[in-house]
């Protein structure tokens, strides 16, 4: 094996068992880990009384880009040590179950596409969809121990959460877009 492919599954051996020594002993149950437990099962409860079902299938593409997005872009700043989280649900050191990408994220953008329906109102939901997300969501996690900024600064995230939204808006459009013209062809 070549000697930096065996150091670095060294130092993989070494930190997934520090995480879980750390995660057993620090975060599994604490108020921290019950609160990401909570945010991550509860607001789906609180979304099934909302949403409309007449477009839940778009709802539910809109749902799973976002997730899909926010994921990989958590994976990528928490890679280059832009951020970190202290508490998770599970002791993995990439957290899978993160509450921000698999639930709140995605209920928060499933919403808007759904009352939003028109471009002009989205983007102005939109610009109040990435300051909340940066600053009150963003906020209470850090003020909760959850999420740490190490390199990184709230105010960068706006763009990005901005971003999210008109791209998922458009992706949602575009299948739209095709399931329209698909079943518009057929005899």
């Amino acid at each position: 094996m070549n000697y930096y492919i065996q150091k670095l599954h060294e130092l993989q051996e070494i930190s997934s068992s520090t995480q879980l020594q750390y995660w057993k002993e620090e975060v599994v149950f604490t108020p921290q880990w019950w609160f990401l437990l909570f945010s991550l099962i509860f607001p789906w409860f609180i979304w099934w009384k909302l949403f409309e079902r007449s477009i839940a299938f778009n709802l539910w593409i809109v749902g799973l880009f976002v997730m899909l997005v926010s994921f990989f872009l958590d994976e990528v700043g928490a890679s280059y040590l832009f951020w970190t989280y202290p508490y998770t649900l599970t002791p993995l050191e990439r957290e899978v179950f993160d509450p921000a990408n698999f639930t709140l994220l995605p209920i928060v953008y499933m919403l808007l596409f759904q009352y939003c329906r028109s471009w002009k109102l989205f983007l102005i939901g939109n610009v109040l969809v990435s300051l909340f997300n940066t600053y009150i969501g963003g906020g209470l996690f850090r003020w909760i121990g959850a999420y740490e900024l190490l390199t990184w600064n709230s105010y960068y995230s706006i763009p990005i959460y901005y971003a999210i939204g008109v791209a998922t808006k458009a992706f949602a459009h575009l299948l739209e877009r095709i399931e329209y013209n698909s079943n518009s062809r057929a005899p």
